[in-house]
């Protein structure tokens, strides 16, 4: 009967040791992005308002929405009427995986380009252990958290309303 040899210690330590060190070195990576949505949220993450814009109540639809007149329209191209359109912007701020993504909608009032209103969101992408069919994980402004209000809903506000 031939038995059964197992490897020594010694042998399986180094590379499990390498192991666990490259994959908490990933989770490190990955931890840190987190940390760093976290702080560019707080300085420039959100809703901003730069200028409301009153419309007649005909603008508006019985749940409120801006513009229903519009509706099927694209969003960058009439969704808003002739006089609005919105821009959405994607940057990578650090690439790689993982990465780090600055996303910018805004509504901007063609007759002058101005940005009537803005959101702003960081977006930490991959940067996990195991890769498979599943989409990446990521994590953004506010995890967890309500979203805020639609921007065209405090941008474009009822006649008579503050």
């Amino acid at each position: 009967m031939i038995g059964l040899q197992f490897c020594p210690r010694r042998t399986l330590a180094m590379p499990v040791l390498f192991a666990l060190l490259a994959l908490q070195g990933c989770e490190r990576a990955k931890t840190k992005l987190d940390r760093e949505v976290d702080r560019l949220c707080a300085i420039d993450g959100g809703v901003h308002v730069y200028e409301t814009v009153k419309l007649p109540k005909e603008n508006f639809g019985p749940d409120g929405e801006v513009f229903p007149q519009y509706r099927g329209r694209p969003m960058g191209n009439g969704r808003f009427g002739p006089d609005y359109l919105m821009r959405s912007d994607e940057r990578i701020v650090v690439p790689g995986n993982p990465s780090l993504y600055r996303f910018t909608t805004a509504i901007v009032r063609r007759s002058d380009n101005r940005v009537m209103g803005q959101t702003v969101s960081y977006v930490r992408r991959g940067g996990d252990l195991m890769f498979g069919p599943w989409p990446d994980s990521s994590y953004s402004c506010g995890n967890g958290l309500p979203s805020s209000p639609a921007i065209e809903k405090q941008v474009f506000i009822k006649e008579g309303e503050a």
